[in-house]
């Protein structure tokens, strides 16, 4: 795995939080796509990425993944809950106690960047919102800003949209070596200016706004 180490500072609890309260809410829930395929680059690898996503990620996959998840999930010292799809504008939260939670509006828009137009908007709802891994530091981020600040969460946010059009399949197969340590993350720029501006954004925002978990 080859992610950045954020700097935790030695201060005192809440420290740096905001004292105004939150000019918006999100009430919207963030869950992860994890596709069968994500297996070939070894589940301690996956299990440790979907940690930094959440101490308690919300994960979509089949039967099989699910299995896969749960057998490392003492190692990755995550609780994972899994999306129950009941149809394409439905889902429920499934709880490793056997509890299933409320129907609630789901929006699938992993692997769909041109989906994101509206998401900010989305956060509001009391909903699902499927993201890939590739980009869920991103839009994980971006929903961190948007309470505070909603013109930089839409300036993010058409940042990752910008970079997602000129992203291609080679510059994708780039990005998941680096996420999963197989290339350099200091040698992309020079192999792909437009996998480095997916890559830049995603550094920038993932060690400059961490949620509750960190």
């Amino acid at each position: 795995m080859s992610m950045p180490e954020r700097y935790h500072p030695e201060c005192p609890p809440d420290a740096h939080k905001v004292i105004r309260p939150p000019l918006n809410e999100v009430h919207a829930q963030l869950c992860v796509r994890v596709p069968d395929c994500e297996e070939e680059n070894g589940m301690d690898n996956v299990t440790d990425i979907l940690s930094l996503m959440s101490k308690e990620p919300i994960i979509i996959c089949s039967d099989k993944m699910r299995q896969l998840i749960l057998d490392k999930a003492d190692y990755a010292e995550i609780k994972p809950v899994f999306v129950r799809i009941i149809d394409d504008n439905k889902a429920s939260l499934s709880y490793a106690n056997g509890a299933v939670g409320e129907s609630l509006e789901f929006f699938d828009c992993a692997d769909k960047p041109e989906k994101f137009k509206d998401y900010l908007d989305l956060l509001e709802k009391k909903c699902l919102i499927s993201l890939d891994m590739l980009s869920m530091f991103i839009l994980r981020s971006i929903s961190t800003v948007y309470p505070w600040d909603k013109l930089l969460a839409n300036q993010f946010l058409g940042q990752y949209i910008d970079a997602c059009k000129t992203v291609t399949e080679d510059d994708l197969k780039l990005l998941k070596d680096v996420r999963y340590g197989r290339f350099d993350a200091l040698k992309v720029e020079e192999t792909s200016k437009t996998a480095y501006k997916f890559l830049r954004l995603e550094r920038k925002l993932f060690l400059s706004y961490p949620t509750e978990d960190d």
